[in-house]
C-alpha cells in the first residue's frame, strides 16, 4: 500500500507537530580520534554537538595491532598506551567546561568503535573523513567507510581541516529531503541541533531527473513529455516541502528550497555552498531504499565530497511499521508521521 493510499484509508492518522524542545536529541556522543593532525577538528565538532545537546561525551582512540609477525613487547605496549592516554587527556582538556571520558581500545578500528558504541548506548559517532595517512584527502578513509556501513546509529563525518583554537558553532544547517519517510528521519536530529545552537535551517529538495532513452534524436512529443514530467516533479517537491514546513515550529526553519530536476548529488553539493551551510544532516538512504545498500548513492557522494561536516542519520529498525500485502508478504510502510514524532 502506497503512502497516499495509507493517507486516504486513514491508517496514517494526523501528523503531530514536531517540537525539538520536548526531547533531548542526544544522550551520548563518541568522538573517535587518531594520531593525525586533524584529530582536534573531530573533538571540536563533537564538543559543539555534545554541549548543545547537553550530552555525555567520550573520546576513544583505537590502537590497531601491528601487522608484523613479531609478538608485542608488553613493556612497549604499556608505554604506548600511557603516551596515548596522556595525549587524549591533553586534547580533551581544551574544552574546559565539557567533561569528556577517555578510552583506549585495541583491535580493528571500525569494528571496535561500532561495538563499543552499540554496547554503551552511543547516539552519535563523530570521526574524521580521512585517516592518519590520508592527510587532507577528500574521500573517506577505510575506517570511516566501514563505520558508515556498519554503525547502528548516526555518524558525523568531519572533513580533514584545521580548526585552530576557535569553538565550533553551526550557524546554518541544511537538511535534504526527497519525499520519502526515510529522508524525513533526519528531521528530528537536524531540527534539534539547529534549535539548540540557535542556528538557521534550510529544508531542501532536489527534484529527480527525468531520463529518456535517446538512441535516436528525441521527437517533439518525447521532449514535451519530459518537460512536463520535470515541471510535475518540481511542483510535487515544492508541495512536499510546504507540507513538512507546516508541521514544524516557526523557528529555526528559515527557508525551503526546491532544486530543478537533475543529478541530486551535484545539485545538493552546489546548494550547500550557495546557502553557506555549516552542517548537512541527511538520511543514510532515501527514496530508492535498496535493501542491499547500507548507504545510498546520494549520501555516499556527499560524505565523500562535501567540505563541511555531514551527519548521516540511520533510522532504527524499530521505527519502520509493517503492513501486510494481500499475498501475505511483509513490507515496510513509509510513514512520515513516524519520522516526525
Amino acid at each position: 500500500m502506497s503512502e497516499s493510499e495509507l493517507r486516504k484509508s486513514g491508517k496514517l492518522g494526523p501528523v503531530p507537530p514536531f517540537h525539538p524542545a520536548q526531547h533531548q536529541i542526544l544522550h551520548h556522543v563518541l568522538a573517535c580520534v587518531d594520531a593525525s593532525p586533524f584529530a582536534y577538528a573531530v573533538l571540536a565538532h563533537a564538543a559543539a554537538v555534545a554541549k548543545a545537546a547537553e550530552a555525555r561525551m567520550t573520546v576513544i582512540r583505537v590502537i590497531e595491532a601491528s601487522t608484523a609477525q613479531v609478538p608485542t613487547d608488553p613493556v612497549e605496549w604499556m608505554l604506548r598506551h600511557r603516551d596515548v592516554e596522556a595525549d587524549l587527556r591533553e586534547r580533551a582538556s581544551h574544552f574546559g567546561d565539557l567533561h569528556a571520558d577517555t578510552l583506549i581500545v585495541d583491535g580493528p578500528a571500525a569494528e571496535r568503535i561500532c561495538a563499543w558504541a552499540r554496547d554503551h548506548a552511543v547516539d552519535l559517532i563523530v570521526l574524521g573523513r580521512g585517516g592518519e595517512n590520508h592527510g587532507a584527502f577528500v574521500g573517506l578513509g577505510d575506517t570511516a567507510r566501514r563505520i558508515a556501513e556498519i554503525a547502528s546509529g548516526s555518524v558525523l563525518f568531519v572533513p580533514s581541516t584545521w580548526v585552530g583554537g576557535a569553538q565550533i558553532h553551526y550557524r546554518r544547517v541544511l537538511i535534504p529531503l526527497d519525499g520519502s519517510s526515510r529522508s524525513e528521519c533526519a528531521l528530528p536530529l537536524g531540527l534539534g541541533i539547529a534549535a539548540a545552537l540557535d542556528a538557521e535551517m534550510v529544508l531542501i529538495q532536489a527534484a529527480p531527473n527525468v531520463e529518456l532513452i535517446e538512441a535516436d534524436p528525441l521527437e517533439a512529443e518525447a521532449i514535451t513529455l519530459r518537460d512536463r514530467l520535470r515541471l510535475r516533479n518540481e511542483r510535487a517537491a515544492e508541495q512536499h516541502l510546504k507540507r513538512i514546513r507546516s508541521r514544524l515550529p516557526p523557528t529555526p526553519v528559515t527557508k525551503v528550497r526546491v532544486l530543478p530536476s537533475g543529478d541530486p548529488r551535484h545539485a545538493l553539493a552546489r546548494a550547500a555552498i550557495e546557502e553557506h551551510a555549516d552542517l548537512m544532516v541527511l538520511s543514510c538512504t532515501g527514496q530508492s531504499g535498496h535493501p542491499d545498500l547500507l548507504v545510498g548513492s546520494v549520501a555516499d557522494y556527499l560524505i565523500n565530497h562535501m567540505q563541511i561536516p555531514v551527519l548521516l542519520v540511520r533510522r532504527s529498525e524499530g521505527s519502520a511499521q509493517m503492513v501486510r500485502r494481500k499475498s501475505g508478504e511483509a513490507v515496510a510502510a513509509r510513514l512520515p508521521s513516524r519520522a516526525l514524532m
